[in-house]
């Protein structure tokens, strides 16, 4: 940020697979900021794996435990907060989280979608299973999840697309509207 501001933070939102966590990482170097990843945080908090939470207590009490997280969160100020690609669909994380901070969806189509969560859906892949992308047709769980999150997505207050752009470039695009924003307001 320019003239010594306080960097206001930012939260990035949007599918799983569409570089949240890595763009965060890249902002928070760029700004000198904490970066939280919230799924990171879930699953240290549980002592466990966000997909054995799943299996074991369903989605419902793995997104109450989203919720719980995220108002922690944002008792921390000026950190670059990468949400869990359902989070910013319930209303209620929405308005949490627009009242935070800055809040950027990493818009990405399904075609990348499905090259960059290739893989992601077996136990074999670790720490990253998806656990929503277990079992059914790929293609069309994700068309049907994005399909319904989407209109929460496009409330947030900048959007960046990111198929074919590296993380440093959306990043830079991100950057730069934070930049522009706060020249606006600082």
């Amino acid at each position: 940020m320019t003239g010594g501001a306080v960097f206001p933070g930012v939260v990035l939102v949007g599918f799983m697979g569409s570089g949240k966590s890595s763009v965060g990482r890249e902002l928070a170097r760029r700004f000198g900021a904490p970066f939280v990843d919230v799924d990171e945080r879930i699953e240290r908090t549980a002592g466990t794996p966000i997909r054995d939470l799943f299996a074991r207590e369903g989605e419902p009490s793995f997104r109450e435990r989203e919720k719980e997280a995220l108002r922690e969160v944002v008792s921390v100020k000026g950190c670059v907060v990468a949400t869990g690609g359902g989070a910013f669909a319930d209303e209620g994380n929405r308005a949490l989280l627009r009242s935070y901070a800055p809040v950027v969806y990493l818009e990405t189509g399904v075609e990348t979608l499905l090259e960059r969560l290739s893989g992601e859906a077996e136990p074999t892949a670790g720490d990253a299973v998806r656990p929503l992308l277990r079992g059914a047709d790929r293609e069309n769980v994700v068309r049907d999840l994005l399909s319904r999150r989407i209109p929460g997505y496009r409330e947030a207050d900048f959007t960046v697309r990111t198929d074919g752009h590296t993380v440093e470039e959306v990043a830079g695009q991100v950057a730069g509207w934070l930049e522009r924003m706060e020249g606006r307001t600082g």
